[in-house]
């Protein structure tokens, strides 16, 4: 499903992609990683890093963990702290809502292939976002200023006519709403932090933090007769 935002630079309204399909965003949507750069694995066989920057491409992961693993909608991923035995693992059998992904699906040798890749990385940056406050009137301000609601609607409740997705409250983390602004996948264009800033983020992020979540379906009378 596809967003959109307005860049600040005089440009036409562009895709912010900040929910996926669902079965992309199913993909290893569980699986949770730190951030620090782990010693060399001695069980870990040899991969190719580029050939395991094509198969994370090509199997998708990219669409919830980023073009370099570093997260977006799913958790980051590089350079993975796990050894290699215990990455397998839980591609094969993961927890929560991930499906499992068999050999036949993707084989031993493209995840040392990815393995490889994502060990190639470099960690993301610390991010400052935590320690800003937002301002959620001012939140309110940029996000119709920057056309955020021509997509979205007035409070981030999402419109049918446009495809685009409910945002408010947001689900993702702010940093994870973040990355989808600054470094995005899909058909959005990078919005840096030039044209967005911090700041930006975190107000908005605190205007639709203030927007009260949808009722549950058994709330809703209509629905219940």
């Amino acid at each position: 499903m596809i967003t959109y935002m307005r860049s600040k630079v005089d440009l036409p309204p562009r895709i912010l992609t900040l929910t996926l399909l669902p079965a992309a965003l199913a993909a290893f949507a569980a699986f949770s990683f730190a951030q620090t750069r782990p010693a060399p694995n001695p069980n870990a066989p040899a991969g190719s890093a580029q050939k395991g920057k094509d198969a994370f491409a090509a199997h998708m992961c990219a669409t919830c963990h980023g073009p370099e693993g570093q997260g977006a909608v799913g958790p980051a991923l590089a350079p993975p702290p796990r050894p290699f035995p215990d990455f397998t693992r839980y591609v094969r059998q993961p927890a929560g809502k991930m499906p499992p992904f068999t050999p036949q699906a993707v084989s031993d040798a493209d995840l040392a292939d990815i393995y490889a890749f994502l060990q190639s990385t470099n960690p993301a940056p610390p991010s400052n976002l935590s320690g800003l406050t937002g301002n959620a009137q001012n939140g309110n301000r940029i996000y119709a200023a920057d056309g955020c609601y021509e997509c979205h609607g007035r409070v981030g409740q999402g419109a049918q006519q446009t495809g685009a997705p409910r945002i408010g409250p947001p689900a993702l983390t702010i940093d994870a709403f973040a990355r989808y602004i600054h470094a995005p996948t899909g058909n959005m264009p990078p919005y840096t932090s030039k044209v967005v800033s911090e700041q930006d983020v975190a107000d908005i992020y605190a205007f639709l933090k203030s927007v009260p979540p949808a009722p549950a379906a058994k709330d809703i009378p209509l629905l219940n007769q």
